[in-house]
């Protein structure tokens, strides 16, 4: 039997307390509403080893409870595997100010002393301990990303790096998306069939990933769906924060569809379900205890100053701030144009973690 506090940091591990801090901002556009923002997060490679965003390795494990981690994924999970670069970028401003240079999109840093810690970042670390490891990385999508990421994981297997031992034992791996791929759909994928191609295969990638796992021998997978992408601030903006994206919600919907029609006949497999989790603070009809506990459920704490922009950005010449930040970062559910506070990020998890717990067999 597991002690409580184990019990809850295996929670918190699993879910985006890989984000209590938060992840990378991935500006989702829309299925079918025009060009994606940015590309995805290039500089994450599939080698094992290479160096922090402090410039060399970190060798401390999380505390070893008898479940070994592996998290896949993009933003939503990454804690470091996207390095530190000059001069800042969307994608390396977690380590600039007003982030907490923790390789984290967060607007706290995550204390190991209070929280649980999670997986060390596969790009921040020598080798891979019982406790496991993550290979997250923001900006990334499924395909073809999930796949090297799930390639290194199998590479490592095989090599030894990962005892076969910790895999047959207690072994979670954390599938975590948040719709990269669809920032990417142009201009001319806009009729409804070039939609649903693009979510089917999508969805088809992360199902065949998630078998990969399976068969490399991890025992039970979780998977989220996507949050209603339209309420993103990115997407939200343009209607001055008072209202959703109708479009980018639908196509969120459909991606959650086909997602649980796929993976419905897998053992093994939970679907974490973040849209139920975000509606109930950002829907058209929220709690009353969510709307007292963010007066802002649409507005970013951080706010760029050009709609195009993105939290943390400067002037390439002057190093100037070309954003504001909030003065109560925890009245806010949204930290940027994507993620949430941590304190948004808390209010998340409290549906999701008895379904996870049940999951796990931590629930008698």
């Amino acid at each position: 039997m597991m002690k409580p506090s184990a019990i809850i940091s295996l929670a918190c591990v699993l879910l985006f307390v890989l984000n209590v801090p938060r992840g990378e901002s991935s500006r989702p556009q829309g299925l079918g509403l025009g060009a994606g923002h940015h590309s995805p997060g290039q500089g994450h490679h599939p080698g094992h080893g290479g160096h922090g965003g402090d410039g060399g390795h970190q060798n401390d494990q999380p505390d070893y409870n008898g479940y070994s981690f592996y998290v896949f994924g993009d933003s939503f999970a990454d804690n470091g595997n996207l390095l530190k670069k000059y001069p800042n970028s969307e994608l390396t401003r977690q380590w600039y100010p007003p982030y907490q240079a923790s390789g984290r999109f967060s607007n706290l840093l995550f204390s190991p002393t209070s929280s649980p810690a999670s997986p060390p970042a596969h790009r921040q670390t020598r080798g891979v301990g019982p406790a496991g490891m993550n290979f997250a990385a923001g900006g990334s999508g499924c395909t073809p990303t999930l796949g090297r990421q799930v390639h290194t994981f199998n590479k490592l297997v095989n090599d030894g790096d990962i005892k076969q031992e910790h895999l047959a034992g207690q072994s979670v791996a954390l599938v975590a998306i948040d719709g990269n791929d669809y920032n990417r759909v142009g201009a001319d994928t806009s009729s409804f069939a070039d939609v649903t191609a693009l979510v089917d295969k999508v969805t088809e990638e992360i199902v065949a990933n998630v078998a990969r796992l399976q068969n490399i021998g991890v025992k039970k997978v979780l998977v989220n769906n996507l949050f209603p992408l339209g309420c993103a601030p990115s997407l939200s903006r343009p209607n001055n924060y008072a209202y959703c994206d109708e479009e980018g919600n639908q196509g969120a919907a459909l991606h959650n569809r086909r997602l649980a029609e796929k993976l419905a006949g897998m053992d093994g497999v939970l679907v974490v379900d973040l849209s139920a989790a975000f509606s109930r603070i950002v829907g058209p009809s929220p709690d009353g205890d969510m709307v007292n506990l963010f007066p802002n459920r649409l507005a970013p704490c951080c706010e760029s100053v050009d709609p195009k922009g993105y939290c943390g950005q400067v002037d390439p010449d002057t190093d100037e701030a070309l954003y504001k930040v909030c003065q109560n970062p925890d009245s806010y559910f949204f930290w940027d144009e994507m993620n949430p506070t941590q304190v948004g990020w808390e209010a998340i998890m409290g549906p999701l973690d008895r379904p996870i717990r049940e999951f796990l067999g931590l629930v008698t």
